[in-house]
């Protein structure tokens, strides 16, 4: 007993005087970073400020190697992957089947994705459109001629791409079967040659004027791509049908101009003409030839033209 008595003694002297003498191990006269502001050691002291310097060093690597948002391309590339997977059943309120076309071989092996208007009666064409791209399933492949009444026809609506022996040379969309929204080129190496915006087959930004209030009856669309009047003009007759066609370039007329009839029992074109390749050819066009509203030749241009 005497012992134990005499070990409580000492101990509790030694406890007064390391708590009456001593000071805290560490200086809390500055902040240290640590657990409750560094009165607290964590002995990870100095391991952040070290993290930080390795970052700043690898980062000034990569770029000098050229290499940069590592981690933001990668997001962004799996993104487009998951993108690319994901093919809806529908595209702006319209049911859509999905299609495959396949055609050509070696170094020319095309490979077309796409959908179609799933059911027929959705079919809305507009009497305006004068490209209509549709799926030939005898042909296997997405085409833009005339339908002429083709029961086969699959009209094409909704996203598109197209794959040349392994490399995506095109991709856009389709509203009922005519060009909608933003389209892209690509050239061998994958790089963007060309996007062009088009809005239900004419590109986005054309001037369309209209014989109603309502605008429902197109009276003459004239092209405007990146503020240039470029591409195809078209004028209608109140019914729909066109009245004249033809190309431009920077509001020059070029290539192979057209005239029609409103109505024709033999056909309605009335005049085509010939303008220059392109704004700078300065040649003076030329009437190729001149039908009456029967499909009577009255005037043939004996010339050749290409």
């Amino acid at each position: 007993m005497f012992i134990r008595i005499l070990l409580i003694f000492i101990f509790s002297g030694f406890c007064e005087t390391l708590l009456g003498q001593n000071k805290p191990l560490i200086d809390t006269t500055t902040r240290a970073k640590g657990l409750l502001g560094g009165r607290l050691g964590t002995g990870l002291e100095g391991i952040q400020e070290e993290s930080a310097k390795w970052k700043k060093e690898s980062k000034a690597f990569m770029d000098e190697l050229g290499v940069k948002n590592i981690g933001i391309k990668s997001s962004m590339a799996l993104r487009k992957v998951k993108k690319k997977e994901n093919y809806k059943d529908e595209y702006e309120g319209v049911k859509t089947e999905r299609r495959v076309g396949s055609y050509g071989s070696g170094t020319r092996s095309t490979l077309e994705e796409f959908q179609v208007v799933k059911f027929v009666e959705d079919e809305a064409l507009s009497v305006y459109q004068q490209e209509v791209w549709w799926f030939d399933p005898n042909q296997s492949r997405v085409v833009n001629s005339l339908l002429k009444d083709n029961k086969s026809a699959q009209i094409c609506h909704g996203p598109y791409r197209k794959v040349v022996n392994q490399v995506l040379v095109e991709q856009g969309y389709f509203y009922m079967g005519a060009k909608d929204g933003r389209w892209e080129n690509y050239g061998p190496e994958g790089e963007l040659e060309n996007k062009t915006y088009y809005t239900r087959g004419f590109t986005a930004g054309s001037e369309i004027s209209y014989y109603d209030a309502d605008k429902k009856k197109i009276k003459e669309v004239i092209p405007r791509v990146y503020g240039k009047i470029r591409g195809q003009y078209l004028a209608f007759y109140p019914g729909g049908n066109v009245r004249e066609e033809g190309k431009m370039d920077d509001s020059v007329r070029v290539g192979r101009w057209r005239e029609f009839y409103e109505f024709g029992t033999g056909g309605r074109l009335r005049k085509e003409w010939k303008y220059g390749k392109d704004k700078f050819d300065e040649a003076q066009a030329i009437l190729i030839v001149e039908r009456d509203n029967q499909g009577k030749i009255i005037f043939q241009n004996t010339q050749k033209f290409d």
